[in-house]
């Protein structure tokens, strides 16, 4: 399952008449300004109607491109559905934030590129957070195939777009003067456009098993899997029974739902399936059946299946957070300070990779590292499993990027992994060791290599950080730095970052190149190593930047099937010598290499024993030939 977030993002966006727009929520709402708090929203609806969508009908929120006289086309996918078999289409609500948008018209397509199947257009008056109704002449059969729904308007604020605060897919489509379609699902939530339908047939109970978890444990202790189900029932569901089946055996489970799941179309529900795994390692099915809804024997067809995974031991994750970032992103002070205060409170289990990838006038952009399908920046992503907020997390909170990191640490793993790395005898390179620990069978897996820097800082204004929030006021922690009055509250200022990509096993085609291993190699208990050398950067202004002694190497082992991590391991780049090599860097001139033995007499080539090695700009490394 991948959750999604909410967040002040800076997202390039290529439009037709509009140069290089930023698609982003209201700034002034994300900062919790009270002035900007938006009253419930109440749904109208035609007679004898009912109304279908996504978004919720309160706490609607401002998208936009901060520009007024923008074209906005707006839509939601609606699937097709047993429900809507004799259902006709009879209107749309939209939702209103923009009382002074004109040109309005609401429209079904069968293909969102297509024809209107229906249209009708929209004169108002309108009123702020609250729904317009659109009623089409005539009512249009719901086609077999699914269709869209949206609305066309040209727009008099800058953020005239309403969003809820649930997330859907094909939620949000939106489009800007005709440049073309983009799903916005992943990034924002759900418009809170409805769909009015007349005709809706519901049974009496419709479940269906959407999604079951995966759960690691060892033998013989408790799993727990996390289950999402949708129901379109025409009474409300209270609790379901369960036959669950792994390894073989059978039991029945009652389940009371936390909430009670109204009656109506594609009304969600989640909870938690509880049990004891089997005595042996190894990788189980659980299939799972609904059996009876609210005492009453269910006659549908509901049934899922989750993976539970026995592992020989536990053993420590290690977290990995990879944020998209840059020097000219205006919000990107948010994910520094997110990302700061993660590296100070779990040193030992947090790996933090920011990748700088913005704009390609930052001293630190690297081009070779995935996007990882991050649109917006600041954005992150959790172990390759969840898009989140580097500062907000999931949920918005402050500082909630620690939440979410404990949800995701929390998990038990099913490798472990171990690196080691070392420079080259010139210093041009890192050549990095991993070791990796199979607890129990997995898919195959491969290895990727990161070389990130910390306290990476120049006093040139290419190093300089773009900052929106010096004309806001805020009191969140870290954010309020960067506000009006804050140590860091000027348009562009000066940082000092960390964990900061400088290399990798991607080429230029963002394949990665590190080390593959297959289900032929991997079985419970099995160990594999690989080695792989990433250059150090050339670019003058980071390389002058770039301190050897704060380098780091990062290997992180993916699931090839899912993409998902599943553990890392992080270490320092230390000198061939070992831990008591010195390395004192005086200055960044190219360096000349002398070499002596322990009496002091100079040497061409290593010999035997303990080397001192001295270089032209004063650092001197003990080295140990074998």
């Amino acid at each position: 399952m991948v959750k999604r977030l909410l967040t002040i993002a800076c997202l390039a966006i290529a439009t037709c008449g509009l140069q290089a727009q930023t698609l982003q929520v209201n700034p002034a709402s994300k900062l919790h300004n009270t002035s900007v708090r938006r009253a419930p929203a109440r749904a109208a609806s035609l007679d004898g109607t009912t109304a279908f969508g996504y978004g919720t009908t309160t706490g609607w929120e401002g998208l936009g491109v901060n520009a007024t006289g923008v074209v906005f086309d707006v839509a939601i996918y609606v699937p097709t559905s047993s429900a809507f078999k004799d259902a006709t289409i009879n209107g749309i609500n939209i939702p209103v934030l923009d009382t002074g948008m004109k040109n309005v018209s609401a429209w079904i397509r069968s293909d969102i590129n297509g024809s209107n199947l229906a249209t009708a257009k929209a004169a108002g008056p309108y009123k702020e957070n609250d729904y317009f109704t659109v009623a089409f002449d005539e009512p249009l059969p719901v086609p077999e195939q699914g269709f869209y729904a949206g609305y066309t308007f040209t727009c008099s604020i800058p953020y005239p777009i309403a969003m809820g605060t649930t997330f859907a897919d094909y939620g949000m489509l939106l489009q800007f003067d005709g440049s073309g379609w983009s799903d916005y699902s992943d990034q924002f939530p759900a418009s809170p456009l409805q769909v009015l339908l007349s005709g809706i047939s519901l049974p009496d109970y419709s479940l269906d098993l959407n999604y079951v978890g995966e759960s690691i444990q060892v033998p013989n202790s408790a799993y727990e899997f996390y289950v999402e189900a949708m129901s379109s029932s025409a009474k409300e569901i209270k609790n379901i029974d369960l036959e669950v089946t792994i390894d073989g055996k059978s039991e029945m489970q009652h389940i009371v739902l936390p909430a009670v799941v109204e009656s109506g179309i594609n009304q969600p529900t989640t909870f938690l399936l509880t049990g004891t795994s089997p005595a042996s390692v190894g990788r189980f099915d659980a299939d799972i059946v609904v059996k009876k809804i609210n005492g009453e024997e269910y006659t549908g067809e509901s049934k899922a299946t989750g993976v539970l995974k026995n592992v020989s031991r536990m053993a420590q994750r290690r977290t990995v957070v990879e944020e998209f970032t840059g020097t000219g992103c205006g919000y990107c002070p948010r994910g520094w300070a997110g990302m700061e205060y993660m590296k100070e409170k779990y040193p030992d289990t947090f790996i933090g990779i920011a990748f700088h990838k913005y704009n390609n006038t930052d001293p630190m952009y690297y081009a070779n590292y995935p996007g990882l399908g991050l649109s917006g920046a600041p954005g992150c992503v959790i172990d390759r499993k969840v898009e989140a907020d580097p500062y907000y997390g999931l949920n918005e909170d402050v500082y909630g990027i620690e939440t979410a990191f404990q949800q995701y640490n929390s998990i038990p793993v099913e490798v472990d992994a171990k690196v080691s790395a070392q420079w080259n005898e010139e210093e041009t390179a890192a050549v990095i060791n991993a070791n990796v620990e199979f607890l129990v069978a997995t898919n195959p897996v491969s290895l990727v290599y990161v070389l990130t820097a910390d306290s990476l800082t120049g006093a040139a204004s290419s190093w300089k950080q773009s900052n929106y929030y010096s004309s806001y006021s805020s009191s969140e922690p870290g954010i309020s730095d960067f506000c009006t009055g804050g140590k860091y509250g000027k348009s562009s200022v000066t940082l000092v970052f960390n964990d900061v990509v400088i290399g990798s096993s991607y080429n230029t085609q963002l394949v990665n190149k590190g080390a593959s291993i297959g289900s032929d190699q991997i079985e419970t208990g099995a160990v594999c190593s690989a080695s792989y050398t990433i250059l150090m950067p050339t670019k003058a202004s980071l390389k002058a930047a770039v301190k050897k002694h704060l380098v780091y190497a990062n290997v992180l082992v993916v699931d090839a099937t899912t993409g998902e991590i599943l553990n890392a391991a992080r270490t320092k780049v230390t000198s061939a010598g070992g831990e008591d090599a010195i390395d004192i860097v005086r200055d960044s001139q190219p360096a000349t290499t002398l070499r002596y033995n322990v009496a002091g007499q100079a040497i061409a080539t290593p010999q035997r024993g303990l080397n001192i090695v001295r270089t032209s700009d004063g650092r001197v490394r003990k080295l140990m030939v074998k």
